[in-house]
C-alpha cells in the first residue's frame, strides 16, 4: 500500500511539474543586447558626413568587417519573457571617410542625400587668432 501511494505521489509530482513548465509560468528575465538604435538618431543621418559624425549620432557599431572597414553593422537583438526575439538591423556604408548609404530595418530619412547638414563651419585659417600666451 505504502509504495502505491509513493509512486501515486511522484507521478503527481511530476505532472505537476511538468504542467508547470509548459504553461510558462517559470520567470524568463528580458535580454537586450547589442545597439540600440532610434529612428530619431536615423533620421539626423546624411550622405556625406564623416564616420566621425555617424559614430557620435549612433555609437559605436556593434560589428565592423576586419576586412572591409566601410561597412558598419547596428544589431539589437532584445527578447521579453518568453516571446520570441525582436531583432533589428542598420547597416551604414562608406566610401571612403565619407557616409555613402544607409540600409537594414529602418526608414532612410528623405532629407538622406541633402548636402546641407545645418552645420556651422569655421575657417581658422582666416581669423585673426591671438594667442594669449603670446608676448
Amino acid at each position: 500500500m505504502f509504495m502505491k501511494l509513493r509512486k501515486l505521489l511522484t507521478v503527481g509530482a511530476l505532472i505537476v511539474g511538468l504542467a508547470a513548465i509548459t504553461t510558462g509560468c517559470a520567470y524568463r528575465s528580458d535580454l537586450a543586447q547589442g545597439n540600440f538604435v532610434e529612428q530619431t538618431a536615423v533620421d539626423k543621418l546624411r550622405q556625406g558626413m564623416t564616420a566621425e559624425q555617424v559614430r557620435y549620432i549612433l555609437g559605436t557599431p556593434m560589428l565592423t568587417d576586419p576586412f572591409d572597414n566601410t561597412r558598419w553593422y547596428y544589431v539589437h537583438f532584445i527578447r521579453r519573457g518568453w516571446n520570441d526575439p525582436e531583432i533589428q538591423n542598420l547597416i551604414v556604408l562608406f566610401q571612403g571617410r565619407y557616409l555613402q548609404d544607409i540600409s537594414g530595418d529602418f526608414k532612410k530619412p528623405a532629407s538622406f542625400y541633402d548636402r546641407d547638414h545645418n552645420v556651422t563651419k569655421i575657417n581658422f585659417a582666416k581669423q585673426n587668432y591671438q594667442n594669449p600666451n603670446a608676448q
